[in-house]
């Protein structure tokens, strides 16, 4: 019986290790070289932002506008290059919310959901800011 448990119990990290593994860095999106303000949307599904990797430049401020595409309730949480969070948005079933970013430093401004493990699955991603 012992045996039996220990064997779901390797199954489920097994489980759990691959379902991390899949949650990569997509190809980048860059937001226009010009100053100014951009737009961009993004998807939040079950443990996924798409996109998930975007370039911009630091002076410009971004509205990202975040669909969340699943029946579950998320978050949008961004934080500056020094790690503080920026920005914290919660995310309704199947509502569009607008966030305004304002890239004011080099670096990369992480963003992700602060639900219970959503980040670890791979609903997380980046905004890296460089310099003109």
């Amino acid at each position: 019986m012992q045996n039996r448990y220990l064997k779901i119990l390797v199954m489920c990290l097994v489980l759990f290790s691959l379902f991390a593994a899949c949650a990569g860095v997509q190809p980048e999106v860059t937001v226009g070289p010009e100053a100014g303000v951009k737009t961009l949307a993004i998807k939040a599904s079950s443990f996924k932002f798409d996109p998930n990797n975007i370039k911009a430049y630091v002076g410009d401020v971004i509205i990202l506008k975040v669909e969340n595409v699943s029946g579950s309730n998320h978050n949008f949480t961004v934080n500056d290059p020094a790690g503080k969070a920026v920005q914290s948005v919660d995310l309704p079933p199947g509502k569009t919310v607008e966030i305004r970013v304002t890239l004011s430093e080099s670096g990369t401004y992480d963003f992700y959901c602060d639900k219970t493990f959503h980040s670890f699955f791979g609903m997380k991603g980046q905004i890296e800011a460089l310099k003109r």
